[in-house]
């Protein structure tokens, strides 16, 4: 999708006609939210998933230390090194899927920039350039989830969202077993 956006602004360019321009932004529009609902229900299925097994594993790690009392923090290391093996991979190809749609979005973001730094003719204000860019602009062009635009925004969000998920799963896997041996 990303280079379908890309075709557009080569050929938009070559073209250099404004209406055209519009009708193949309409085009690529219908290509775009055409793709992103065929591919949103599997998308929050595997999302949906992957944040079921992180928030599992996590109540398992939370009990891990209470379990493991009297075998050691190599035990504790074990089943660490497993979890990760296991989870880790599947959280990043979300991830990676995530970052992707997000980029599509901010690349149609930029697309209006594009097109009104384009001198199409010699005057200073060009009206038909203006009305292009306010289309583009106002079409907002990009990949949706069920309704909701996934941006750069609300990708960084989701990774702060994991990163202190992981910080607080960590942390209290290597406290309990602590813990458990002053009592």
């Amino acid at each position: 999708l990303e280079m379908a956006i890309d075709q557009y602004c080569i050929r938009f360019f070559e073209a250099a006609d404004l209406s055209r321009g519009i009708a193949e932004w309409n085009v690529l529009q219908a290509l775009l939210r055409r793709a992103a609902h065929t591919v949103e229900v599997c998308f929050l299925a595997v999302s949906t998933g992957v944040l079921a097994v992180l928030l599992l594993t996590g109540v398992e790690m939370f009990n891990l230390g209470e379990r493991d009392y009297g075998k050691g923090v190599m035990s504790s290391g074990i089943t660490l090194g497993l979890w990760a093996m296991w989870v880790l991979p599947s959280t990043g190809l979300v991830f990676y899927a995530v970052f992707r749609a997000a980029a599509i979005t901010e690349k149609c973001n930029r697309v209006p920039a594009l097109v009104n730094s384009w001198s199409l003719i010699e005057e200073q204000i060009d009206h038909e350039k203006q009305y292009t860019v306010q289309y583009i602009i106002q079409s907002a062009a990009g990949f949706y989830v069920k309704g909701v635009r996934v941006n750069a925004t609300w990708a960084l969000k989701l990774s702060y969202f994991f990163g202190v998920l992981m910080f607080t799963i960590l942390t209290q896997s290597f406290l309990s077993p602590m813990q458990a041996g002053k009592r």
